[in-house]
């Protein structure tokens, strides 16, 4: 049975930023433990746009070794096969979801993307925010 070795707050309130990657934090691999459990708890506040999870297996990545991963949902809204989970702005999210991962990640990361969101540039206060991110393995 594994218990849970540590809960890190890798993402703060996104406040104004429209797009926004977390920094990147050690995984189960890094370790060298190999249940590769992980679980996000994302809590949002009326937040529009597309929120995803994103792995690598290299211990010193560059941009081009990152990649989105498809999570459990176990509660709340799907994640859907282009690896993300969206959020329109007739259905914001508020409220608090979670998301678990099973794999043997070297780091992750989460991304708050609002690229297809208006310009994709300029925020507008109806597009809500990522309240908080935190990362439990």
């Amino acid at each position: 049975m594994s218990i849970n070795r540590r809960s890190v707050h890798i993402l703060g309130a996104t406040g104004t930023e429209m797009n926004k990657y977390s920094d990147a934090v050690k995984g189960d691999s890094y370790y060298g433990f190999t249940d590769g459990l992980i679980t996000f708890q994302v809590t949002y506040n009326e937040y529009v746009g597309r929120f995803r999870i994103q792995a690598t297996l290299s211990l010193d990545p560059a941009e081009i070794d990152w990649f989105d991963i498809r999570p459990e949902t176990i509660n709340g809204t799907s994640w859907n096969d282009g690896g993300y989970v969206q959020f329109n702005a007739n259905e914001p999210a508020t409220g608090s979801e979670a998301y678990t991962v099973q794999g043997n990640f070297a780091f992750l990361r989460v991304f708050v993307d609002r690229q297809h969101v208006g310009d994709g540039e300029t925020y507008d206060e109806s597009f809500g925010q990522v309240s908080r991110v935190i990362l439990s393995s």
